[in-house]
């Protein structure tokens, strides 16, 4: 088995940041020695969905992970193998919310073939009352559409309930219930060779079943088939309907990863997962999930512009503070972002990529700082097709990490469109003295290049900063930190993290501060001053 075979890059490739975190031992005491704070560095990726030759193989091979697509890049095992001997880990592209075997067949054609008809029980539709627009009654086998059936029950009919499944008009595929166990069953069968035309679960991930491509994960897409209802409007002609089908997208991650342990797996975008201001964040499929791809986080694949103003800021004010919250807690990911190298003309950003030209430099460079350095991700740019291998953003981010985190926040009231920043809450929010001598502590989030820890300072009686700034006198520990029930519950202006210290002294007042450390070499730490008191019980 050459998967025994391979060799293993030194890094922090495989987890994220909060699992490392989870890793280490909280210590107690005084000084500047005594936690030991993680080191982390992020994967460096490349996405390619063209046609993979000797070229491509060696370029993917300068990578901790290369996304392939394995029908439109006529993968074959023995490419995966040789991209696998650098360390790298090879991700394979799989479709689970449309079904790219109907791509151009009618419903009437569909109705043909058994593939498509399945158990008959299709299309299904929202089974919630009218007027529920919630999550919690939804359930994932569906109801019978009132358009009639004939189809397999893992088809969707909710944007016109006419009893044919609703299809993608731009790509011409059947849209799919992602959670439906007979979809499943599809997904894991599907062969490149076969009728189907498809790679799936099983060929992709083993090495004795179709072309057995022996790869070390899954590149998940068209995840946003489960988007709230209100992200498209009524006259999009792709408008989606089928929200109510995100209950079963984390059953769906959960059954690969039993069925293919090791595996890992890249969601690509659903992002209203991570959102704690939506119904699907109840439903998040995050403890599955290794890698969250942010396509178009800036540079968007449009050539009328370099991007949109809303939507950018969007992205960087109020999701960017809140995938940092998730990807950093002991169950969470590392986020691969997007940019592409289109935008007009003028710009030459493409040439620019691949070195012909130095005009559009500036452009593709701030899409990086914006991306790689402030955001945190891990960033790649390539073009509209993805069919441009290129390591720009590997020669061309900030190597060394200098600066300490700085906060932010998940909570924004910004009523503006494009939104603003939101008003960064520094530091300690709250301490709540708890019984049997223990204090909780409840706080908001820092942004860094690489990932971020958190550290309490706490002692008996004020702080003197002028005298000790890094507080080397104080107590000190690294917080693992947990989610708060009013976060979870979707309080817009609640605290994402809380952790409780103890061991503490009945009857006593203590003074807390709370820094943000990066998890870089360097260990850069803001120094803020935001005191909070509590009298210990």
């Amino acid at each position: 088995m050459r998967k025994n075979n391979r060799t293993v890059r030194i890094a922090a490739l495989f987890f994220s940041v909060t699992l490392m975190l989870a890793s280490v031992t909280s210590c107690l005491g005084k000084g500047e020695d005594s936690v030991e704070y993680p080191v982390t560095e992020k994967p460096a990726y490349m996405i390619y969905y063209g046609v993979v030759d000797d070229e491509v193989v060696e370029n993917a091979k300068q990578y901790d992970i290369a996304i392939l697509h394995p029908g439109q890049g006529a993968l074959t095992a023995k490419q995966v193998d040789a991209i696998q001997s650098a360390g790298t880990k090879v991700l394979a592209y799989l479709s689970v919310g449309e079904d790219l075997r109907t791509a151009g067949k009618t419903p009437e054609e569909m109705q043909e073939d058994p593939r498509f008809t399945g158990d008959g029980s299709g299309p299904r539709v929202d089974p919630r009352a009218e007027g529920d627009d919630t999550l919690e009654n939804a359930v994932v086998s569906g109801s019978d559409s009132p358009g009639g059936s004939g189809y397999a029950s893992y088809y969707l009919d909710d944007n016109d309930h006419d009893g044919n499944p609703d299809m993608n008009p731009y790509f011409t595929c059947a849209y799919t219930n992602i959670g439906d166990p007979n979809w499943y069953e599809v997904l894991d069968t599907m062969t490149m060779d076969g009728e189907d035309g498809v790679a799936g679960i099983r060929e992709i991930l083993t090495e004795e079943y179709g072309r057995g491509l022996g790869c070390d994960g899954l590149f998940l897409d068209t995840i946003d088939t489960c988007a709230p209802n209100a992200y498209t409007e009524d006259d999009n002609p792709a408008r989606t309907r089928f929200e109510w089908t995100a209950v079963g997208v984390a059953d769906l991650m959960a059954r690969i990863k039993a069925d293919y342990p090791g595996t890992l797996i890249c969601q690509n975008r659903g992002l209203f997962f991570y959102n704690h201001l939506q119904e699907h964040y109840r439903y998040t499929p995050r403890a599955n999930v290794d890698y969250l791809f942010f396509e178009s986080y800036r540079l968007d694949s449009s050539t009328e512009h370099l991007y949109h103003d809303g939507f950018f800021a969007d992205n960087k004010h109020n999701l960017v503070p809140r995938l940092a919250v998730e990807s950093r807690r002991d169950d969470g990911f590392t986020v691969l972002s997007l940019g592409y190298a289109e935008g007009p003309e003028e710009y030459e950003l493409l040439d620019t990529l691949t070195g012909k030209t130095d005009k559009g430099l500036e452009v593709l460079c701030q899409d990086v700082e914006e991306a790689d350095a402030l955001a945190g991700f891990s960033h790649y740019i390539t073009n509209a097709l993805l069919t441009q291998p290129n390591d720009f953003v590997m020669t061309h981010r900030t190597a060394e990490d200098d600066k300490a985190p700085e906060w932010s926040s998940v909570y924004n009231n910004s009523t503006e469109w494009p939104p603003h920043a939101p008003e960064p809450r520094v530091g300690l929010g709250t301490v709540v003295s708890e019984e049997s001598r223990c204090a909780t502590v409840y706080w908001d989030v820092a942004l860094d290049q690489t990932g971020v820890c958190y550290t309490l300072y706490y002692q008996q009686g004020a702080f003197d900063f002028e005298t000790d700034p890094d507080l080397k006198n104080a107590q000190k520990v690294l917080l693992t930190p947990t989610v708060t029930e009013e976060y979870e519950q979707g309080a817009a202006d609640a605290y994402p993290y809380r952790a409780t210290v103890d061991a503490l002294e009945s009857g006593k007042e203590y003074s807390f501060v709370l820094r943000a450390t990066d998890t870089s070499p360097q260990h850069n730490e803001e120094k803020n001053t935001v005191v909070k008191t509590a009298v210990i019980q």
